[in-house]
């Protein structure tokens, strides 16, 4: 978990978003919940936030990213799903 959010950080930091949080999170609980959505932690670029979510060899269902997409596009947020395997990188899907 440690190496995949390290992954994440520096992934946001080079796309430019500033202030990134990450919440201490286990299995079973997140603590920022948006729209029915969870998510691991927050980052701002410009004057928009953006909410995403790390998983380790995990992708989202097309049920799970059609509604990333509607709750991104009724609130203006980026809602971001990032895919952290070990040998093939970071794969990232956007809402």
């Amino acid at each position: 978990m440690r190496r995949g959010n390290s992954k994440v950080r520096k992934l946001l930091a080079e796309a430019g978003f500033q202030d990134i949080h990450m919440f201490p999170h286990t299995r079973f609980s997140k603590d920022l919940h948006f729209l029915s959505l969870s998510f691991d932690g927050f980052a701002s670029l410009g004057t928009k936030i953006c909410l995403f979510q790390i998983k380790s060899n995990c992708k989202p269902s097309r049920a799970i990213q059609e509604q990333m997409a509607k709750a991104s596009e009724s609130s203006g947020a980026y809602l971001l799903w990032f895919d952290v395997v070990d040998r093939e990188g970071v794969k990232v899907y956007n809402g």
